[in-house]
């Protein structure tokens, strides 16, 4: 999941180079995802089962991210709390966060408990100097704060929500970063809906859905 709304299924991975396999396996995901697809979301976590190298150290994470995307598509049950928890504990004990990390934790967000999402979160803000400004650094960092920013709405957590808003008002998006002010517009709209039950918000979400079809 790039940026998680409408059911996580529109704002999908927004991939970045990193290990160029992982980018790949983002990649089908976000297709996927994108086109509902159940059977090809299957198909992709036998095959990522099967492969031969599933002792390489990050093959279970991404085993587990197919998992987390599946159980969003199908409503059924795939992941086990204790995958989330080796996922938790995998970025926590990470000394330092390269683009795999980062990718990990921003496409597994909305699926961590809340508690380890903000205190991951907010680490990550502390280091804003050493990534706003290389633009690859850029980018996953607002990818992130998007994606926390919109599962803190999803779960009614509004000052934690108000917290990466004011976070994102730092990153002072650029003309030529339409696709992050359209999330942004529709993520504060998407607050407005479910905190003050604005119907309005609705119709600013779809002209937001609409656009970034186009800006993509």
């Amino acid at each position: 999941m790039q940026y998680i709304c409408l059911s996580k299924n529109l704002f999908t991975l927004y991939v970045i180079s990193a290990e160029m396999t992982f980018n790949e396996l983002l990649e089908k995901i976000r297709y996927l995802v994108s086109n509902r697809d159940i059977d090809g979301m299957k198909k992709l976590l036998i095959s990522q089962m099967e492969k031969k190298d599933k002792k390489e150290p990050f093959a279970s994470f991404n085993t587990i991210l197919i998992k987390i995307r599946l159980q969003d598509l199908s409503g059924e049950t795939y992941v086990t709390d204790q995958e989330i928890v080796t996922i938790s504990d995998y970025l926590f004990s990470a000394e330092y966060w390269g683009y795999y990390e980062l990718l990990l934790f921003m496409n597994t967000i909305d699926a961590l408990n809340h508690n380890t999402m903000m205190i991951l979160a907010k680490e990550m803000c502390h280091r804003l100097d050493f990534y706003r400004d290389i633009p690859n650094n850029r980018r996953l960092l607002a990818t992130m704060l998007l994606n926390a920013y919109i599962t803190c709405i999803e779960r009614n957590e509004w000052m934690d929500a108000l917290y990466f808003e004011k976070q994102l008002k730092y990153c002072n998006f650029s003309e030529t970063e339409m696709y992050e002010k359209l999330v942004l517009h529709y993520a504060n709209n998407l607050y407005d809906l479910k905190k003050n039950n604005n119907r309005h918000a609705v119709l600013e979400m779809r002209k937001c859905i609409a656009a970034t079809k186009v800006s993509r």
